[in-house]
């Protein structure tokens, strides 16, 4: 298969099961509707002979099935597609991820939920999280579930609870957490012996007949205890001298944890000794979600007080975040019980969070040990690294939000596009968050929404753009590195960027201008003119020494330009320019408008820049255009200019700002 339908088929793969549109595969892919249909159409037949089948519904879009598993894993195999797969079908979007969340707290966790504050929870739009609830009522009303609503009180799931289970098991604990489970253990022989899903099914059944509320995190956890736990006793190792107390053996959980135990012992042939269903019970004591009481209200002051001390520490507010707040409370309430049994949890990621976040972990360790609850426990580092991990979490997304947000653009290589995201990631993925990777054709207003800074495989000094513009190689060099890093720096001190064309001196700055902009190329109206009047003046006189047909060609680009992004620069400010460049030099005309123009939508256009650059060669170009930028936002010089609208003023007042 050719590269683009191997990632055609990886995508389909990675959402088997759904339908996905053209629209989408082309926008995820890089390539158009129609060049999607036409892969899509070698690829039927080709996945038809190797187990799988391409089904196609109008008005859903395209959806895989796997048939025959085996032959079609050998086809992935052979096509050198199997780890590339592996990567992808592992984990779930970010869509994905917020649904599974809300499904846990309404099927797991058995909550009534209200909207506004879970759309506070999860720093999402309340349309998103709308759109995100529409959705899941879709998935449920399959199992003949619905979510029930009601005004001021929130929504919650009804249904039968064979239905409930049916579908936490076959949406929460699918195909992606078996293989994410048999990934984190190790693909050996202990697989043959215990399944996963059944050991999944069991601890589903006992705690839900038990009205105990676990997490789909709290069961993933246990069924890793489980099954470890089966393959060392089977290897004759034990839990001993955990120093239980008698009241465990009456608690609730106790009752469980038995009736779990005895389950697992038919199934996986093996004999827990009573440690082990202790230890079992103490987890589920911990991970049990009780309704709050007041206890859970001393915790949370004490959780306040805790987080303002290490947000004045580290000069970030994270009083607000909810989600970190929920994190910890999730966490304090576990670790408490296992202080309280003189349990202590191990982390193996303890020394590598001490040595590249030592100061995160101080503080964490020394703010939590001053809260009442916890100051009378001996905790391990481990327990820490544990809650120093939530801060980082949401240090990290506070982050996130001061990042840099580039638009990657490439010619129409989806290859070379990705490689220049992956190198720019690498590079500076702490620092830049990659909006949108795109090919030259594809670029458009809502593109540019929100973005700070355009990183280009193509030439883009040809076309004038609000924000800073690197051309840079698809392999991002070091003199790429070292000019994106210079930019940054800019960017994030608030300070202009700094071009390469500052370190010019001002006789070739002054050179470079006086080529391009000659009194030839300017004009001012005294009536109002229209826009099309502008252009064709404008490009009158810019058509000398050019080729016969070069003003039809300049208006096809300047409309072919105008549908990738907006030329009006501010109320005030239009600059026309081809997307192409047509001219065989450069050349620069303005209009002065006094009194004011229509254009589009804008009633008071005074200054238009229609920019001509050459096919052939364009340097210094930018010494222009960036002025012409900078000028949008001098409104005491744009007066300066209009009160006297001649050559010889506009000359002496506009290059000022070069």
């Amino acid at each position: 298969m050719r590269q683009k339908e191997k990632a055609l088929l990886s995508f389909l793969i990675k959402h088997n099961g759904e339908y996905v549109t053209s629209g989408d595969l082309a926008s995820k892919l890089s390539l158009s509707d129609r060049t999607v249909r036409n892969y899509l159409q070698d690829l039927k037949p080709l996945v038809e002979d190797n187990g799988g089948k391409i089904i196609a519904k109008q008005g859903r879009g395209y959806q895989l099935t796997i048939i025959h598993k085996m032959a079609f894993d050998l086809f992935l195999n052979q096509e050198n597609m199997v780890s590339n797969l592996h990567k992808k079908t592992v984990g779930f979007s970010e869509v994905e991820e917020r649904q599974k969340y809300i499904l846990n707290r309404l099927l797991l966790e058995e909550r009534v939920i209200f909207i506004d504050d879970l759309a506070e929870e999860l720093f999402i739009s309340r349309s998103s999280l709308t759109k995100d609830i529409q959705d899941i009522k879709d998935k449920l009303k399959l199992y003949s579930l619905k979510i029930v609503s009601k005004h001021g009180k929130g929504f919650w799931v009804e249904g039968e609870e064979r239905n409930k289970r049916h579908f936490i098991m076959d949406t929460l604990f699918g195909k992606t957490y078996a293989n994410s489970m048999k990934d984190y253990l190790g693909n050996s022989q202990f697989f043959k012996e215990i399944s996963l899903e059944e050991l999944t099914i069991i601890i589903l059944d006992e705690t839900r007949e038990a009205h105990l509320k676990v997490s789909d995190f709290i069961i993933q956890n246990l069924v890793l205890h489980l099954s470890l736990g089966i393959k060392r006793m089977k290897e004759g190792f034990e839990i001993k001298d955990l120093g239980i107390q008698q009241d465990l053996f009456e608690s609730l959980e106790y009752q469980v944890a038995k009736k779990i135990v005895k389950r697992i012992e038919m199934m996986a042939n093996v004999i827990f000794p009573v440690e082990e269903i202790s230890y079992l019970t103490v987890h589920l004591m911990a991970k049990s979600n009780h309704e709050a009481n007041e206890s859970n209200q001393e915790l949370l002051k004490e959780l306040d007080t805790a987080i303002e001390k290490i947000s004045q520490a580290l000069g970030y507010s994270l009083a607000d975040d909810l989600q970190l707040k929920n994190g910890l409370l999730d966490h304090l309430g576990p670790l408490l019980v296992r202080s309280n049994r003189g349990i202590s949890l191990e982390n193996p990621l303890t020394e590598e969070i001490k040595a590249e976040n030592p100061r995160i972990f101080q503080l964490t360790k020394k703010y939590f040990s001053e809260m009442p609850k916890l100051c009378q426990f001996n905790i391990s580092d481990d327990e820490w690294a544990y809650l120093a991990l939530h801060l980082l979490a949401a240090l990290e997304k506070l982050k996130d939000s001061y990042k840099i947000r580039a638009l990657i653009i490439c010619a129409t290589g989806f290859g070379s596009a990705q490689l220049l995201k992956n190198r720019v990631v690498n590079e500076f993925g702490k620092h830049i968050t990659i909006a949108n990777v795109k090919g030259y054709y594809e670029i458009n207003d809502s593109l540019l929404k929100g973005v700070d800074l355009i990183i280009s495989s193509v030439d883009l000094s040809t076309m004038v753009f609000k924000i800073p513009v690197l051309h840079v190689s698809v392999f991002l060099n070091d003199a790429d590195v070292h000019r994106i890093r210079k930019t940054l720096d800019q960017l994030s001190s608030n300070e202009s960027p700094i071009e390469a064309t500052q370190f010019l001196n001002f006789h070739k700055k002054q050179k470079y201008y006086a080529n391009y902009l000659t009194r030839n190329f300017f004009k001012t109206y005294t009536v109002m003119p229209t826009k099309d009047s502008v252009i064709d003046d404008l490009l009158a006189l810019l058509s000398v020494n050019e080729e016969e047909d070069y003003s039809k060609k300049m208006k096809q680009q300047i409309l072919q330009r105008e549908t990738m992004g907006q030329i009006i620069f501010s109320e005030t400010v239009a600059v026309p320019h081809p997307a192409l460049p047509i001219g065989v030099s450069t050349k620069i005309a303005v209009a002065l408008i006094p009194d004011g123009m229509e254009w589009e939508d804008n009633k008071n256009i005074k200054f238009v820049f229609l920019i001509s650059p050459s096919y052939i060669e364009n340097e210094g170009i930018t010494v222009v255009t960036k002025a012409i930028v900078q000028l949008v936002d001098q409104l005491t010089l744009q007066d300066q200019i209009l009160s006297d609208p001649t050559f010889e003023n506009f000359n002496e007042q506009f290059i000022q700002i070069i």
